[in-house]
């Protein structure tokens, strides 16, 4: 488990702004599906500006797009029941799945079963919210992101972010966008203000309570099966509910919530935010948000009746948090300098076609041939290098790929061993993905024959590991 950040804003100012080593403050990060409640956003917007009513029927926005005939149950679909994720959908879609689409997502979702009167029961589904993010396009003409700036980003002073967009060009509307961190507390401090940011209105008036009230009072995510929600959840929190595209509780407590911790929480009793990003897999991120309330609202009001103060909470993380701003400790050794070898592969799972190595005296070069083209990493030996890559990784990561990613590289040679005198020639290869959750693992097993490649990644909503690839060297 890695925390990345971790923000407080308590009584109108930040009583904590801290970050883990590499997640640099002014970098941004991927928020997954809290983007979500930057798309119900956006439908409040479109709603105040009179472009869409929350009754309206959805099929009335994808004329020439729907079925041939569509069932009485989608026809009876509204906007409400796309924001509360009541559709009628037996199961729920998620963005690991669609984002392998080569078409737009919006007819996967068009062309899903309705098998319930929509309004009646929740399933969690991140193709419902792109259907919020393609009918805000469809009635102001410009994708969500564009729409939402000038009237939500600009007014904060949010000028770094991203928003990948499907194959039609719409803005992922339940996840891809990425910002800083201090800019998702800016959204979250909005909130809790009622809108109203440095004096002027920025949400319309009414949305924030609307957005945040308990629509659905049992909201049970469903089991995920490595492509869909399906089913109850087991270990679902018995109080939580949603909003308009907010996780939300009895108590009024309402969070945009992300795969592998990304948080931002709201607690209006208690006038403060929690903001936090990180990299945890399942056994701890859909624990978060229940220790995030707990903690956090015992904390505020802790400090509220004098028992506690913001600088004593922020001393005592500090101290725990100061050195996970270190750099991650490097072995400097390398061996074979000078070893040059080009490898092979035969079609296989990594989708890997040929690697390059290059060993120097201070790093290793690896260049990869994959799917995606050819792509050059640098990794330091003894320290890290920080660069940007297209190479393929897509498999590990939630089926996220960035055209260009940020990542920082290192490369050692495995410790030698007297039980296994081959660790001489294993070499590690890490990549930390500077703005998401990701830290690939390479492991490159050489012998006289070849090459073994296993790859491994820390967190993802499926394997975290991809079975051992050989290569043989191009030229013998």
């Amino acid at each position: 488990m890695r925390l990345h950040s971790l923000l407080v804003h308590w009584r109108g100012r930040t009583v904590l702004d801290l970050w883990q080593w590499p997640h640099d403050p002014d970098l941004k990060h991927k928020l997954h599906s809290a983007t979500k409640s930057f798309t119900g956003t956006a439908v409040g917007f479109a709603e105040a500006e009179g472009l869409l009513g929350l009754d309206d029927p959805v099929v009335d926005f994808f004329d020439g797009r729907l079925p041939a005939a569509p069932s009485e149950n989608l026809s009876r679909m509204r906007v409400r029941d796309l924001l509360t994720m009541q559709t009628g959908h037996g199961r729920g879609l998620s963005g690991a799945t669609t984002r392998l689409r080569r078409t737009g997502w919006v007819g996967e979702f068009l062309e899903e079963p309705v098998v319930e009167l929509p309004g009646r029961r929740f399933v969690y589904s991140s193709t419902t919210s792109h259907v919020l993010s393609a009918i805000v396009q469809e009635v102001s003409g410009q994708p969500v992101d564009e729409y939402l700036s000038p009237r939500l980003f600009e007014p904060l002073g949010i000028v770094d972010f991203d928003w990948e967009r499907d194959p039609d060009g719409v803005a992922s509307g339940g996840n891809g966008l990425s910002m800083r961190p201090r800019d998702l507390l800016s959204f979250g401090v909005l909130y809790l203000q009622d809108g109203v940011w440095q004096g002027k209105r920025v949400l319309p008036s009414g949305w924030p309570r609307k957005a945040s009230a308990l629509h659905v009072r049992r909201a049970l995510g469903g089991e995920w099966n490595g492509k869909e929600f399906v089913g109850p959840a087991v270990d679902a929190v018995a109080d939580s509910g949603y909003g308009f595209q907010f996780w939300t509780t009895e108590d009024g407590i309402y969070n945009a919530s992300g795969i592998f911790g990304q948080e931002c929480m709201v607690f209006p009793d208690q006038d403060g935010v929690v903001v936090v990003t990180g990299a945890m897999g399942n056994g701890t991120y859909h624990d978060l948000p229940e220790m995030l309330r707990e903690t956090f609202r015992d904390a505020f009001d802790a400090m509220a009746d004098g028992q506690g103060s913001a600088s004593d909470e922020r001393d005592e993380v500090g101290r725990w948090v100061r050195s996970a701003q270190e750099p991650e400790p490097l072995r400097a050794g390398t061996r074979r300098v000078g070893f040059r070898e080009t490898y092979d592969f035969e079609p296989n799972e990594h989708g890997l076609r040929a690697l390059s190595v290059e060993v120097r005296e201070e790093s290793v070069l690896l260049v990869v041939e994959d799917e995606l083209g050819r792509h050059d990493v640098e990794h330091g030996v003894g320290h890290w290098i920080r660069q940007d890559t297209g190479a393929s990784v897509w498999r590990l990561h939630h089926s996220y790929q960035d055209a260009s990613a940020a990542i920082l590289a290192a490369a050692q040679w495995s410790a030698p061993s007297d039980e296994d005198p081959t660790t001489d020639d294993v070499l590690l290869l890490t990549w930390h993905f500077l703005e998401s959750p990701f830290i690939d693992q390479l492991t490159l097993r050489f012998d006289a024959a070849g090459v073994t490649v296993a790859r491994e990644v820390n967190v993802n909503s499926g394997p975290t590991e991809l079975p051992p690839v050989r290569g043989v060297p191009r030229h013998r």
